[in-house]
């Protein structure tokens, strides 16, 4: 009888430590896609501004005019293996540029890919 009991007081935390294992095992995996994720969005925050002050530097120093060419930027320091960089810039005028700067990058399965159009003012 006594043996019983026992026995059954051990299958009964197994299963309880079985499911605070899965428990912690789906939490772990929604930490671990939110912080890739979190990750992702800094590293294109990242891109977007070096993108920006790259533009507005040799625009003011008169290394590049406007284009309708994209131009690729190396990534390789941000830190994201799949990462790529674009810049258009699109018309320059006296006091402003415009431009459009093409971000992607990838990690662990997710992905963020955007472009966007900026206006930035320029020291002239």
């Amino acid at each position: 009888m006594r043996k019983g009991v026992v026995l059954l007081i051990v299958i009964i935390i197994l299963v309880f430590m079985g499911t605070v294992l899965l428990l912690f095992t789906d939490v772990s995996n929604k930490i671990i896609f939110q912080t890739n994720r979190a990750f992702l969005e800094a590293a294109e925050q990242n891109m977007i501004s070096s993108g920006i002050a790259w533009a507005k530097h040799n625009i003011e120093k008169g290394n590049i005019k406007e284009t309708e060419n994209e131009i690729q930027l190396d990534t390789a320091g941000i830190g994201v293996r799949d990462a790529q960089l674009a810049v258009t810039i699109e018309k320059i005028s006296h006091k402003q540029a415009q431009l459009t700067v093409n971000t992607s990058c990838s990690l662990s399965g997710q992905s963020l890919k955007h472009t966007r159009k900026y206006q930035i003012t320029l020291k002239h």
